[in-house]
C-alpha cells in the first residue's frame, strides 16, 4: 500500500487514510444544548396570571400586576398620618413591628415647604390594623370610644369657655353697676370744728364737706 504524509509528524498507508475519511463521512459533530433560563414568575393576587416585576412589587412587595394595579381605590395610598388616625396605628406599629410597613415618600402636593410625606398602601395598613386589633371589631369599638372621650374633651373645653365667658360678663356688669350707682351714706361724722364726712355702705366712699 501507498504511504501517505498526513503533515502531522507521522505516515498513514493509504488504506488506512481512506477508512479513516469514510467514518468520519458518516459521524455527525454534537454539540451541548444552550443553558434553559429560568425565571422566578410572580402570580398576580388579582388576576391570578404571571409576572415578572410591577409597581407594588418593586415598593411594597405586593404581589399585584400593573394591570390589576387600582389607584383609586383597592391598592390607593394613605399618608402617615392618616394611617394614624384612621387605623389607630402607632409609630412603633408602623416603624417597628415586624414586617416593618414600607412606604415611598414624595413631596407634599398642597405646599412644598411643608417637607416630603411617607405614603403607605392602605392593604397592608388594613392588615396591620387587625394585627394590632385582632379583628375589624375591636378597631371599631376603639374608634368609637376615641370619637367619645374627644367629644367629652370637647364639651369640657366649651363648658370651661361658657364659665368664662359668664364670668366675664358678670364683671363687666359689676363695674358698669359700680361706676353709675348712687350712694348710700350712713350718717353723718364731724371730723373738725367745721368739718364733716359720710360713708357710702356700698363702695365705701367718703365725702368730706363743711358746715358754716
Amino acid at each position: 500500500p501507498k504511504v501517505v504524509d498526513t503533515g502531522g509528524g507521522f505516515f498513514l498507508e493509504e488504506e488506512e487514510s481512506v477508512e479513516k475519511e469514510e467514518r468520519g463521512a458518516g459521524e455527525k459533530i454534537v454539540h451541548p444544548p444552550a443553558p434553559v433560563l429560568e425565571f422566578d414568575y410572580l402570580i398576580c393576587g388579582d388576576c391570578g396570571k404571571e409576572f415578572m416585576d410591577s409597581y407594588l412589587m418593586q415598593h411594597f412587595d405586593w404581589a399585584t400586576c400593573d394591570n390589576c394595579r387600582d389607584v383609586e381605590d383597592k391598592h390607593k395610598l394613605i399618608t402617615r398620618t392618616e394611617a394614624k388616625e384612621e387605623y389607630l396605628l402607632k409609630d412603633c406599629d408602623l416603624d417597628k413591628r415586624e414586617p416593618v410597613l414600607r412606604f415611598i415618600v414624595k413631596k407634599n402636593p398642597h405646599n412644598s415647604r411643608w417637607g416630603e410625606m411617607k405614603l403607605y398602601l392602605k392593604l397592608q395598613v388594613i392588615k396591620r390594623s387587625l394585627e394590632v386589633w385582632g379583628s375589624e371589631e375591636a378597631l371599631q369599638e376603639a374608634k368609637e370610644l376615641r370619637r367619645d372621650s374627644r367629644e367629652k374633651m370637647k364639651q369640657k373645653k366649651f363648658d370651661k369657655k361658657v364659665k368664662e365667658l359668664r364670668r366675664a360678663v358678670r364683671s363687666s356688669l359689676w363695674k358698669k353697676q359700680a361706676s353709675v350707682h348712687e350712694h348710700e351714706y350712713g350718717p353723718e361724722e364731724n371730723i373738725d370744728e367745721d368739718t364733716y364726712k359720710k360713708t357710702c355702705t356700698v363702695c365705701g366712699h367718703e365725702l368730706t364737706y363743711e358746715k358754716m
